[in-house]
């Protein structure tokens, strides 16, 4: 905009002027509306069609004061100005007649008018009274002598005097037009009758005065009368003499032909004089002119030396001011200095139009460089064709950015054709296993700072990976659009307004409405175009079908579509979220935009579309990301509250939790003018959360039941966990767990569920809910007994293998060695095959211990009444004892009932006391009791986990 000349659009008016009559010369001062801006911008004042420019002093836009010319009568005063052309009046100056001019020297110059109307002469007395000197010589004031500053309270305007005399006249008593009836209303408007007929005795005495004047002016200077009598004698006898001796001929006739001669040189040297004085008006004319309109003829080299300087302001500014004073002028000078202007302004406009169409440029450039344009005098409409062009502009940055990345090129932001930084967008690491302190922004884990619900994990980064080729793509196409799109908005919302054209001279408001009027609807075809290229080429990066369920119409426009080779899921879906952040980061700004109802429709479909495209890539990562866990599953353990673990839980649970969380901003969060999510994507949300679980559980089941791998040597198993686990609570990195055992494993399955299901699960739907996700409270319930049947299946596989072993080693160790109930010897000791269940008890129970410690209660009792349940079962299966026999069983079942005596149940008390009755009676024998209190402190130590305390027979 230009700051240094404010054009006025409203032309002057004056409607003040004070005082309302007066003499040529008279100071008037003239009040209105818009009467310039400055000295400078006046360029023209009449009074009466009389310029008073000359003696202009400009006070404000609303005062001016000026020296009234020589026109007489109702005088319009007309203002012209630069800012605003010529004004109107709405009050009227009357000039009054001088009636006697003074009489100034012709060479002489005065700045004052001088009163000589009485000048008495030199001999006469100085001391004149006031009614020796006549009426037209006098001051005036009021000739009756009845007014006073009451009597001219309440005047009646100029204006309404001159229509109560439409044949003119004046109050001023020396006018030729002097009315009375005039005066006496404007001069004794609030006079009393009393005092007016008071003057009109006064205003008598003074004629009469005045006609004795004459008689008493020669009464007073009878002196000097004679004086001039005697003087006139003398002269005239001395003429008489001097003619007399005259020889030539009268002295009369010799003193005129003196004078003729005299007045022929006077006259000579006066025309002499007044050809002098008319050169050197012309001269100084001549010079006026050229010190007053200088400018243009030194402005050629000026707006030269400021295109250089590209200062267009200036150039605009002196360029309208020529052409506002001599644009209609016929002074060959002035025209051929104009046409050397115009010349040099159409290359200005020249080169203002090819630079209005380099691309890309900043808006206020574009506002500049319009208003310049119109500044001077461009003929088209240089806005709208801004727009056409970075219309045609936008479209081929969006065509050529798509050719460049379908043929391998990627093209910058500034056209440079290099390719995008990778840490712009950065995936995170998916899957990594966190420790639990890395989990800290889960609520209820049982260490500091993990109350911290609503602080986000922190996202390892992938250095070597590099952004997908249609990420980049639509990254570039959605920044360069929202950069330059807006521009494009806000400038045909300045030119439909109207407030580019703030401040341009040659701004025609009518003519810029009917154009707006007819360009609007061009418009809304230019954003809804460039809007449907946009979208197009998002969805066919996007979508796999996209490209073919477009219009005829659009996909010609569009052009050919070869798909981008990466898989969307596999190589895009960690690059996704951020690259939709940025697609409805976008759209949300264009929506804060005066756009058509058809384009805002468009843009809220695709970031709805886009919102749903992500909710479903990111589920179904996380799906297969889920699935694969059992190939990532290492065996190695550590240690978190409750017992051991491997890595799959956390694996899993940052799975989610970093789903969620990139799912939150995608379906909770809606960005301005983005409408909310509907309650459909929400249920499959939560849908799709529970189908995650339900995938882990799958994931649990395939390691517990379809793991192939080979079993390890008895000899093996204290070594790979018990042992890994009493060296080192927490796994090291650099420790390779060989293959466990199927029950080992089992056993490390059952934890890592059991953790799950006691700290994962609600820690996840805790998260779930305070993060905005519906909340069910039915799912949490079918979750929990989902997890609850696979834990009932794994223990009951694990139990499967424990019990196996224990009913192997009762079975053959009962006939080790051809034992025979009814042959065998009186027992001296235990037999072998109780100590081995008994040990192999306690190694299960260091086992579990060292694991879980919540399930050694649990699978000890079980194994315990497996073991009871097969002593009853080798009791009934016996036909006969013979006395040692029943000596030999009673000692091993009271060995077993009292070394398990901790982990004894009902049932198996039960089984016991069954077995002991299959003996029948048996008789006491002390030695018996010493024997198994023998028994009972050798093992006491190894059977110090029991926490056994014998029980009473």
């Amino acid at each position: 905009v230009n700051q240094k000349f404010v054009w006025m659009a409203e032309s002057p008016t004056v409607s003040g002027v004070s005082p309302r009559e007066g003499l040529p010369g008279t100071k008037v001062t003239i009040r209105g509306e818009n009467l310039g801006n400055s000295k400078g911008d006046v360029i023209g004042l009449t009074i009466g069609g009389v310029s008073c420019l000359s003696s202009l002093e400009y006070a404000s836009a609303k005062k001016l004061v000026c020296l009234s010319g020589t026109a007489v009568g109702k005088c319009q005063i007309i203002v012209q100005t630069k800012s605003g052309g010529e004004g109107t009046c709405t009050v009227v100056f009357n000039g009054l007649v001088l009636e006697r001019p003074p009489l100034l020297d012709p060479e002489a110059e005065s700045d004052e008018w001088k009163d000589e109307a009485f000048a008495p002469l030199p001999f006469m007395k100085q001391e004149v009274k006031a009614a020796q000197i006549p009426i037209y010589a006098r001051k005036v004031t009021d000739p009756l002598g009845a007014s006073d500053k009451s009597s001219r309270k309440g005047a009646l305007p100029f204006d309404q005097l001159a229509a109560l005399f439409p044949n003119g006249g004046s109050s001023n008593i020396q006018a030729e037009d002097f009315n009375s009836i005039w005066y006496l209303i404007e001069v004794h408007r609030n006079t009393s009758f009393a005092n007016v007929k008071s003057g009109l005795k006064n205003l008598r005495n003074e004629v009469e005065l005045t006609e004795l004047a004459p008689v008493e002016f020669i009464r007073n200077n009878l002196d000097a009368f004679l004086q001039c009598f005697d003087s006139l004698a003398t002269v005239y006898t001395g003429l008489i003499q001097d003619e007399s001796k005259s020889v030539g001929g009268s002295i009369t006739d010799s003193a005129e032909q003196h004078l003729a001669s005299c007045k022929k040189f006077a006259d000579k040297m006066f025309s002499d004089v007044l050809t002098y004085k008319a050169r050197a008006d012309a001269m100084r004319n001549a010079l006026t002119i050229l010190q007053r309109y200088r400018f243009l003829f030194s402005l050629p080299r000026t707006i030269e030396v400021n295109i250089k300087k590209e200062d267009y302001d200036v150039v605009t500014n002196d360029y309208y001011r020529a052409k506002s004073l001599f644009s209609g002028t016929k002074v060959k000078v002035f025209t051929k200095v104009l046409e050397e202007v115009q010349k040099q302004v159409k290359t200005l406009r020249d080169d203002l139009k090819k630079k209005l169409h380099i691309l890309p440029t900043t808006l206020d450039n574009q506002k500049n460089i319009i208003k310049y344009l119109m500044d001077l005098d461009y003929e088209e409409d240089a806005a709208w064709e801004c727009i056409c062009n970075m219309h045609q502009w936008l479209l081929k940055r969006l065509f050529n950015t798509k050719t460049d990345y379908q043929k391998g090129h990627i093209v910058s932001s500034s056209g440079d054709q290099t390719p995008l930084p990778h840490d712009e967008i950065t995936p995170p690491a998916r899957g990594h296993a966190r420790t639990m302190s890395d989990l800290s922004f889960l609520s209820g884990t049982g260490s500091a700072g993990r109350d911290k619900a609503n602080v986000r994990p922190p996202k390892d980064l992938d250095a070597e990976s590099s952004p997908p080729r249609r990420i980049l793509f639509i990254k570039e196409i959605t920044s360069f659009l929202m950069e330059r799109l807006p521009d494009f908005c806000k400038l045909n919302q300045a030119y439909y307004t109207g407030s580019l054209f703030q401040g341009v001279s040659s701004f025609d408001e009518k003519r810029q409405k009917e154009s707006c009027g007819a360009n609007r609807p061009k418009f809304e075809l230019m954003i809804l175009e460039i809007m449907e290229t946009y979208i197009d080429m998002v969805n066919c990066s996007l979508y796999v079908n996209a490209y073919d369920q477009l219009p005829k119409g659009r996909k010609e426009r569009l052009g050919d579509w070869v798909p981008f080779d990466d898989n969307l899921l596999e190589k895009c879906g960690a690059w996704l979220p951020q690259t939709i952040r940025e697609i409805r980061k976008g759209v949300s700004s264009l929506l804060g935009l005066s756009l058509p109802s058809q384009v805002i429709n468009l843009s809220q479909e695709l970031a709805h579309n886009v919102r749903e495209l992500c909710s479903d890539t990111l589920f179904i990562r996380a799906s297969n990301d889920i699935k694969a866990l059992p190939e990532r599953e290492d065996w190695k353990v550590h240690a978190e509250e409750g017992g051991i673990i491997t890595s799959l839980p956390v694996l899993f649970e940052n799975l989610v939790v970093e789903t969620l969380l990139s799912l939150k901003e995608v379906i909770v969060e809606s960005l301005p003018g983005e409408p909310k999510i509907n309650d459909t994507l929400l249920s499959q949300s939560l849908e799709r959360f529970h189908d995650l679980l339900e995938d882990f559980t799958i994931c649990i089941d395939t390691l517990a039941f379809n793991d192939k791998s080979e079993e390890n040597s008895e000899g093996q198993r204290c070594s790979s966990v018990v042992m890994h686990v009493r060296a080192n609570s927490v796994s090291s990195d650099d420790a390779e767990m060989a293959s466990l055992p199927a029950d080992q494993r089992l056993l490390m399955i059952l934890s890592n569920l059991i953790y799950t299901k006691t700290v994962v699960v609600p820690r996840l739907f805790g998260f779930f809910t305070s993060h905005g996700y519906p909340y069910s409270k039915e799912m949490q319930s079918n979750v929990l007994t989902e997890l609850d049947d696979l834990e009932k299946r794994i223990f009951d596989e694990y139990m499967q293998h424990k019990s196996q072993k224990l009913i192997e080693c009762i079975q053959n160790g009962t006939s080790v060695g051809g034992f025979d109930w009814t042959t065998c010897p009186r027992p001296t000791g235990i037999r072998t095959y109780v100590r081995e269940v008994i040990f192999d008890l306690v190694i299960v129970h260091a086992e579990v211990y060292s694991v879980s410690a919540g399930l050694v209660k649990k699978v000890l009792e079980q194994l315990v009444g497996v073991v009871a349940t097969q002593m009853l079962k080798l009791g009934k299966s016996v036909k006969k004892f013979s006395l040692n026999g029943v000596f030999h069983f009673y000692v091993e079942v009271m060995v077993l009932q009292t070394k398990l005596n901790s982990f004894l149940t009902d049932q198996s008390k039960k089984d016991f006391q069954q077995a002991l009755k299959t003996l029948g009676s048996i008789p006491y024998d002390e030695k018996l009791e010493d024997l198994i209190s023998d028994f009972e402190k050798c093992t006491e130590l190894q059977t110090r986990c029991f926490g056994v305390a014998r029980p009473k027979v």
